[in-house]
């Protein structure tokens, strides 16, 4: 089913296309914001069985590598394991440097009778593919246009900065995990307002992520902000006070600790970047965007699409600001009108991604050059932002779908036993450039996922070390 929505509506008077026709006997179906449909349950799990399956294969051919970082999460699990979480090694970075979370799961080694390097490989298997279950299935509750759910979540499962850091023993995989489900549990909180349950569970995963990451101060910002912003609560200040202090407790006991054994906070000293220009971190940010996209081959035709679409968002930005820009009415069919009514209805499920993917940027440029030697744009410190991102852009490009089709001016008429067509010139003109906007946008995607699927083929089927690191 290609389209769905809440409530059975009456029969068209007006049809604005055929695909409306189509779509109004999906009518029937469950509310946009129930439970996905158990066909695209399905769908979303093999996608997210795949996704971890090519880790799991990925990994298995080419081993971990578990040096500089991955080397002291090792060392903690291991002093964890051995119940000497009252030593610490500042020289060595052992249970010092970092918070203990992910080290604990990987002191699970000891139980288990593994390596502490094959639990570190397990888990960001698993914490990869519930990435990318508990990215579709948010996307599908606001989503009505089901090709665009499927291709945000073939791109989280074939995107190269999160393949590449989930293939080795960083804990960024377990963190944006922990993230998602907190900024997710809060949407749901705040949308619903009813379920306290919901309230919790983001403040539950809130501290694990700061626990796992002391950039996770970012998750809890983003949750205290939502909470003193959103209009529908009375009592903003006491809730965003409670969830600050509960989600930071944990963390708040475990650098106690490290100033009791080693006498500082975090170990951490001023790092050597901060001398760096702002013009060069910009343009580092900017080529790891590029990065991001096109991998390390550039094609011509792909950089001047990506171009001129954000050329032509700029201009339909500016346009929709002008004071005296005024939108005329246009036809509308049933369900389109539902359809656009329900956008300002309860739930906003951009706000907590957007909030969070702003939110991690300014802090991680502000507090990165004091807290380690690398600048702010390294792929792994930017890569918490890229599934927040990608859900943002999921739900915004449908919604720009929507609007799109609701002005492009043509309108089919259902008369009797006869159909008739019209087209209002005042609006098809920047129909058609909004048009050309999302065909770019959709080419660019499909290019980047077939051709990363390509190379992710090429490198399973033929041992290459050197292209492994693509």
């Amino acid at each position: 089913m290609w389209l769905s929505s809440g409530k059975e509506i009456a029969p068209f008077q007006k049809v604005g296309s055929l695909l409306d026709m189509k779509a109004q006997h999906a009518l029937k179906a469950k509310s946009v914001s129930a439970r996905p449909h158990f066909g695209w349950s399905i769908a979303l799990g093999v996608v997210a069985f795949l996704g971890a399956g090519h880790i799991l294969i990925r990994t298995s051919l080419y081993r971990v590598d578990y040096h500089t970082d991955p080397g002291t999460y090792v060392a903690d699990a291991k002093a964890l394991a051995a119940g000497k979480i009252f030593e610490g090694n500042i020289s060595e970075g052992v249970l010092a440097w970092w918070p203990p979370f992910y080290p604990l799961v990987l002191s699970l080694y000891r139980l288990l009778g593994v390596e502490a390097v094959d639990i570190g490989r397990y888990v960001n298997i698993a914490s990869f593919g519930l990435i990318i279950l508990v990215a579709g299935h948010w996307v599908y509750r606001f989503v009505r246009f089901r090709l665009v759910v499927a291709m945000m979540a073939i791109t989280i499962a074939v995107s190269y900065p999160l393949v590449r850091t989930s293939s080795q023993l960083f804990s960024e995989t377990l963190f944006i995990l922990l993230s998602l489900l907190a900024l997710t549990c809060m949407g749901s909180f705040l949308s619903r307002r009813k379920m306290k349950s919901e309230f919790w569970l983001s403040t539950i995963f809130s501290s694990l992520a700061l626990l796992t990451r002391y950039i996770g101060i970012t998750v809890i910002f983003t949750g205290a902000l939502l909470l003193l912003t959103h209009r529908g609560l009375r009592i903003r200040w006491k809730q965003a006070a409670l969830y600050s202090v509960a989600s930071s407790l944990p963390t708040a006991l475990w650098i106690t600790r490290n100033q009791i054994v080693n006498g500082t906070l975090t170990a951490r000293q001023r790092s050597c970047m901060t001398d760096q220009p702002l013009w060069d971190t910009l343009t580092q940010f900017g080529d790891q965007l590029h990065l991001w996209i096109f991998v390390r081959e550039d094609f011509g035709w792909l950089d001047i699409c990506l171009w001129v679409a954000i050329a032509l968002v700029g201009f339909q930005t500016t346009k929709a600001s002008l004071p005296w820009q005024c939108q005329s009415p246009m036809r509308r069919s049933a369900l389109f009108r539902k359809v656009g009514n329900s956008l300002t209805q309860k739930e906003q499920p951009v706000l907590p991604f957007a909030t969070f993917a702003i939110v991690y940027t300014v802090i991680l440029f502000i507090v990165a050059p004091y807290t380690t030697c690398e600048p702010p744009t390294t792929a792994r410190y930017l890569l918490p932002v890229y599934v927040p991102v990608a859900i943002t852009a999921a739900i915004l490009l449908e919604r720009s779908i929507l609007k799109t089709y609701q002005s492009s001016g043509v309108s089919i008429y259902m008369l009797r036993n006869n159909w008739g067509i019209s087209y209002d010139k005042s609006s098809g003109p920047m129909a058609t450039v909004k048009w050309i906007i999302i065909g770019l946008i959709l080419t660019i995607i499909l290019v980047s996922i077939v051709r990363n699927i390509y190379i992710y083929i090429y490198i399973l089927i033929t041992y290459d070390p050197y292209r492994y690191q693509f």
